[in-house]
């Protein structure tokens, strides 16, 4: 089953290179029914990804990473923001329930003129239950995350829907919607101005609960049974409540990234 930062610390690598993970899972493309086998399957490469100082600011960064999209009898995966595990599943591995963790990325007063001074945002990671279905034509996922480091201390629900667009024996491809919706603990915390971050251009804000929608376009360009490009692009609209924020200098956040992947 498929679904569709800032300094360079070794704990913010490791989890940006997670995440890098997560989205590069809707481009590896699904066997042919012919081919599939038990154990590993997936596609693993390496290539740069453009990506945002933060959330809502208009800088980005370029990073050369690992690309990886696994799974294991179909039951652990790593995919598209999401690492996970099945717990319950049907025979043809169409409807799963499963557990399933995502990063979500703060940053610090480094990382643009509008968050200059503040106190630094760190990363956290959101797990909890997921359920997902596909129909072949569609699939749908639906998650309830916490945080579960305890950065934010609060809670978001994540819905995705990824249609395939073309796939044969060269290409692979399709779209994926996405929605976020962000408690108001976890909006406060990544996109809210405290009374002693306040200065003459950035007010005191207590944003409330939100919800950010996203889309994509990924896929894989296959040379051979063996030799891939991986390529993606993913934009997200945040939600009223976050964009309305002093730190935010472009609603829309984008990521790209293209690499040349092994299938295993």
């Amino acid at each position: 089953m498929r679904f569709p930062v800032d300094a360079l610390s070794k704990s913010r690598l490791a989890i940006f290179c997670l995440s890098l993970f997560l989205f590069a899972g809707a481009a590896a493309a699904d066997a042919p029914e012919a081919d599939k086998h038990g154990g590993w399957n997936g596609t693993a490469g390496f290539g740069p990804v453009v990506f945002p100082k933060y959330t809502g600011g208009k800088g980005h960064r370029v990073w050369p990473v690992p690309l990886l999209s696994i799974n294991y009898d179909e039951t652990f995966y790593v995919e598209i923001q999401r690492i996970g595990v099945y717990i319950l599943a049907s025979d043809d591995k169409k409807i799963g329930l499963g557990i399933a963790a995502e990063p979500r990325f703060g940053y610090s007063g480094g990382d643009g003129a509008r968050v200059n001074g503040m106190a630094t945002r760190r990363d956290s990671i959101e797990a909890g239950l997921t359920f997902d279905w596909d129909f072949d034509v569609i699939a749908f996922s639906v998650a309830w995350f916490g945080d579960v480091n305890r950065t934010s201390r609060g809670s978001s629900v994540r819905a995705s829907v990824y249609k395939p667009l073309l796939k044969n024996d060269r290409w692979d491809f399709g779209v994926v919607l996405g929605y976020d919706r962000m408690n108001a603990k976890v909006t406060h915390y990544y996109f809210g101005v405290a009374p002693s971050e306040v200065n003459p251009t950035r007010p005191f804000y207590n944003p409330t609960a939100t919800g950010n929608y996203s889309i994509g376009l990924s896929g894989t360009h296959n040379f051979d049974k063996r030799n891939a490009i991986m390529f993606g692009f993913f934009s997200t609209r945040l939600g009223t409540s976050a964009a309305s924020s002093p730190i935010v200098e472009a609603r829309q956040a984008n990521m790209i990234y293209l690499g040349y992947g092994w299938t295993l």
